[in-house]
């Protein structure tokens, strides 16, 4: 180990903090709950965290407590593991990519970006919203009364988690709570889906060595959007099946008038003869039973949608805003006047993928004409593609910039995508004495109506990549006996 790699190994004592206080937390709760009285010496219940360890069964609660420890030391232990071993790998390699005349500027930056401080605010806020998460979904019980154990929300909760369902606090209690359960099932769900997505994309961060600060932050944002993504559609969830949500009491007042329906029958039976009374006194065995299971706590079939919905807003929060965003601009299209950007998306670019897009606009280039003015050098930095992959790309987005919708087309027809390539054909054609801009028009159309336009387009590219002709004394001396007169 060289000895940039150990100063990695000497952290400040306050950046264990972050591996120490949830720890503590965890573990006190586990010992309160293994050792710990249910209630205080005057007989009464905690009114504190302490009360959370006797709402489950030990083993159980025990057992949530380390998945829940698991979850939430991920986020530090990974940032901490790729500053110790990852960054080092990937400097030794951005040296053997990067030109010569910039490798210093490669030392430079990774230098900074090899420690646990760059991370320290971002993976702090994520290790934050991981415990609240986790803790809802593992750790909280919510209970309808106060003769349960648990959470009493018989007392009413926030507007986050009941928006206009309020109201059925004091007029249906019933109701109030069914949708304070489907809505916090909605956000948990969304939570989970969010978290699971996290992992796998800081998990492939460590592995093609491009887990940055920003990594971290982007989580969770996204385990907060895609929460209350889960959360507003749960709100809609009445809208979109209007059958689901039945409060419970006019579930049991259905099967109350189907006992007396059934009763009535089973009297008329009983008046005809013996043989049929006993008939029908089965037969009422039989619909008390299913009467007794209906007026249960029944959960109808489409309600399990929702935790699969809520689950996909968490890990595609992204294409599940951009549903919303594009069902809202359909409704609003005929109030708001319809504004288009003229921005290219990335797609257009060879070996271009959804999650290199992610990549790239988390680094603020979303289109094209952005990326066409990025450093190589930078972004190698700062992601885990490597130099001659992005230079590669910022030379494609330089040529499709300048090309805009004819890209594609030019690309298909000759076989060039990038500026690099037009520049190496171009200057291949003039030392060959050959004009590379009609060879270039002769394949592009075979309409003369297009070709001045083709040709104007391409001269123009010439200039600004600077390919002079500049041709040889030998060049010259032919082009002026072809035009002297015989």
């Amino acid at each position: 180990m060289d000895q940039n790699d150990g100063k990695q190994w000497r952290m400040p004592w306050y950046d264990w903090l972050i591996f120490l206080l949830p720890s503590l937390l965890i573990i006190s709760l586990g010992l309160e709950s293994a050792f710990g009285p249910p209630l205080r010496p005057d007989g009464t219940e905690y009114n504190d965290f302490r009360a959370v360890a006797h709402w489950f069964d030990p083993v159980f609660f025990q057992y949530n407590l380390v998945m829940a420890l698991l979850v939430v030391l991920v986020v530090p232990s990974l940032a901490l593991s790729y500053t110790l071993t990852m960054a080092n790998r990937k400097e030794r390699r951005l040296q053997h990519e990067v030109p010569p005349e910039r490798r210093g500027e490669i030392r430079r930056r990774m230098g900074r970006r090899a420690s646990f401080g760059t991370y320290r605010g971002s993976v702090w806020l994520t290790t934050t919203v991981v415990m609240l998460g986790v803790s809802i979904l593992l750790l909280f019980k919510p209970v309808s009364s106060p003769d349960g154990v648990g959470a009493d929300f018989s007392l009413g909760a926030n507007m986050l988690t009941m928006g206009p369902f309020a109201e059925l606090y004091e007029k249906n209690p019933e109701a109030y709570y069914s949708h304070f359960i489907r809505n916090q099932i909605a956000f948990q769900f969304g939570f989970l889906g969010a978290y699971v997505y996290f992992v796998g994309s800081v998990v492939r961060a460590y592995f093609t060595m491009d887990l940055t600060s920003l990594t971290f932050v982007d989580g969770a944002i996204r385990m907060i959007v895609a929460s209350i993504l889960a959360l507003v559609l749960s709100f809609a969830f009445d809208f979109i099946l209007p059958g689901e949500l039945t409060p419970a009491s006019a579930a049991s007042s259905a099967a109350a008038a189907r006992e007396n329906d059934s009763a009535e029958s089973l009297a008329t039976a009983e008046s005809s003869s013996d043989t049929a009374a006993s008939i029908a006194d089965e037969d009422a065995k039989v619909n008390s039973d299913d009467n007794s299971s209906e007026t249960g706590s029944t959960i109808p079939a489409g309600l399990s949608l929702l935790p699969v919905v809520s689950f996909f807003f968490g890990f595609y929060p992204k294409r599940a805003s951009l549903v919303i965003e594009r069902i809202a601009l359909k409704i609003m299209r005929n109030i708001v006047p319809e504004s288009s950007y003229r921005a290219l998306p990335l797609s257009m670019l060879a070996g271009m993928s959804y999650s290199h897009e992610l990549r790239l606009e988390r680094e603020g280039f979303d289109n094209i004409e952005n990326l066409s003015n990025a450093d190589a050098v930078d972004l190698a930095v700062r992601t885990c593609f490597s130099y001659d992959q992005l230079k590669q790309w910022i030379d494609q987005a330089w040529l499709a910039t300048h090309l805009r919708e004819d890209y594609p087309d030019f690309v298909r027809r000759t076989g060039i995508g990038s500026s690099e390539e037009l520049r190496r054909f171009l200057s291949s054609c003039d030392s060959a004495k050959v004009d590379g801009i009609e060879q270039l028009v002769g394949g592009l159309s075979i309409d003369p109506a297009t070709n001045e336009s083709w040709r104007l387009r391409l001269t123009t590219l010439k200039i600004l990549l600077d390919i002079s002709p500049a041709p040889s004394e030998d060049c010259r001396n032919l082009a002026e006996i072809e035009h002297e007169p015989e």
